[in-house]
């Protein structure tokens, strides 16, 4: 069972440590399984992010490049595989795998009763919602609104704060029909339904934590804003910031050179420096963002305890992650794009198999591309797909060391706009710019908040050449390659 949730952040995990936020649900698993203190998403917006999740292959291989695009091959997703051995697929929830503006499998129109749709990208069954929040109400889940009853648009919000991109307010849609709690029971309803000769792979897809930060109003598990810690304000080398990084400080992404056809994914002009420097309003919009993620626990509490009943929990390997972060004021910037900061790459993974594996923590780099050869290798599925990531199934069970020293993460918002490619090891981050003077590169054992760009102070060029190397290296072992029959 494969839990996703939507621009979660590390921090918000209750089990690191942070005294504002409680989290029981996700702090058992990782009791009861295995933390990743050092994951990493390989994209940092939605749909490269989440498609190789699905294929265990970085962007540069699937196509998927950025919001809007899609998947050049999707036979790659393992769920293909996995129907194809017999397992039972089903998909609740956000997926977003497919652009939503146009006409596509995501989109298209869910009859009066709600019936899933069938043969969705290698699951047999799907029931999805598109977008979050009060414009997420859409698909399976507005569907099952309306058979309870009610008018989805019967539901308006209260906003708390003025000028604010981060859209926070009180929602006056009750918990009851919120779309964690659809998923939640929809979850509930294919564990006691499902066909108990065939294994399961069950993929949920949770529409939050993510802007607008819009809570239920009778919702009553509320973080306090007076709780919330202030942002790090230390000052740091501005002249060495790359230069997009200014521009969403100060609003002008729109204006600058970087502006392609598109709004660049996540940064749409606002100017979040001023935004994050007003300590009420910052504090107000993290406490919303943050009583979010507790409202998933609440959800996720409801769906191990049906694991609990039906006795599926020893059984069943369980993984809760994100797709990507969320900066939320970190750098005194917002939401997610063009950036390699912990706040938007470092993410929650917590995995689960209780006759798999005795419970631990795990220090070192890994990345959601590692997801599908881990889940294939566990459960013993052949993949003839050369995949990027890899298994850590001789980790969790042995100790063994990864195969790999660092993790990848790549970003294209146009072909010919900003682009990057990073690699990231348990003390060293680099970021190379294509086409660009800039770079990043940060000492992540002695400046673990990122504030002193490294990358053209003189004394670091051995540290700059070890890692480019090294993520030239990844790079190389991921070339697809056919098969090799003869010499000649």
């Amino acid at each position: 069972m494969l839990i996703t949730t939507d621009q979660q952040r590390f921090d918000s995990v209750g089990m690191n440590g942070s005294s504002f936020i409680h989290t029981p649900n996700m702090d058992r698993i990782g009791r009861e399984g295995v933390s990743f203190k050092r994951a990493y998403c390989p994209n940092t917006v939605c749909t490269p992010s989440r498609t190789s999740m699905m294929t265990g292959v970085h962007l540069s291989r699937h196509g998927a490049y950025n919001i809007g695009t899609t998947a050049i091959d999707k036979n790659i997703f393992f769920s293909h595989l996995l129907r194809n051995k017999g397992y039972q697929t089903h998909h609740i929830g956000k997926a977003h795998w497919y652009p939503w503006g146009i006409e596509s499998p995501e989109n298209a129109i869910v009859d009066e009763k709600g019936t899933p749709f069938k043969d969705f990208t290698g699951f047999e069954k799907a029931e999805l919602s598109v977008g979050h929040g009060t414009w997420g109400v859409t698909g399976h889940y507005k569907r099952w609104i309306e058979s309870k009853g009610f008018c989805p648009s019967d539901f308006k919000e209260q906003y708390i704060l003025e000028n604010d991109a981060n859209g926070t307010a009180d929602w006056e849609l009750p918990i009851e029909l919120h779309s964690g709690t659809w998923i939640a029971e929809r979850a509930v309803e294919f564990l006691r339904n499902y066909d108990n000769a065939q294994s399961f792979y069950l993929n949920l897809g949770f529409q939050d934590p993510h802007h607008p930060h819009v809570v239920p109003k009778n919702y009553q598990r509320r973080i306090d804003a007076d709780d919330i810690p202030l942002t790090n304000r230390k000052s740091y080398n501005k002249g060495l910031l790359p230069e997009h990084i200014t521009h969403f400080h100060n609003g002008t992404i729109n204006e600058s050179r970087f502006k392609g056809k598109f709004a660049i994914a996540g940064n749409e002009g606002f100017a979040w420096k001023a935004y994050y420097n007003d300590e009420p309003k910052a504090r107000t919009t993290k406490a919303y963002y943050y009583t979010m993620v507790q409202l998933i626990d609440d959800q996720l509490g409801v769906i191990l305890e049906e694991l609990d009943k039906l006795g599926l929990s020893d059984n069943t390997l369980l993984i809760f992650t994100s797709d990507h972060g969320e900066m939320l004021g970190d750098h005194s910037i917002g939401q997610k794009g063009p950036m390699v900061y912990e706040g938007v790459t470092h993410i929650p993974l917590l995995i689960r198999y209780p006759n798999g594996f005795d419970p631990c923590e795990v220090e070192e780099c890994v990345s959601l591309v590692d997801l599908a050869p881990t889940i294939l290798d566990f459960l013993n599925i052949e993949d003839s797909i050369q995949r990027d990531g890899i298994s850590l199934r001789p980790r969790l069970e042995k100790g063994k060391p990864l195969e790999r020293d660092g993790v990848r993460i790549e970003y294209k918002e146009e072909p010919n706009r900003i682009r990057f490619k990073c690699w990231v090891t348990q003390e060293w981050k680099i970021a190379i710019y294509f086409g660009e003077s800039f770079g990043e590169l940060y000492d992540l054992k002695n400046d673990p908040n990122e504030m002193n760009n490294l990358f053209q102070e003189r004394g670091f060029e051995g540290v700059k050449t070890k890692l480019l190397i090294d993520l030239l290296n990844d790079m190389e072992r991921s070339e697809p390659l056919s098969n090799r029959t003869s010499r000649v």
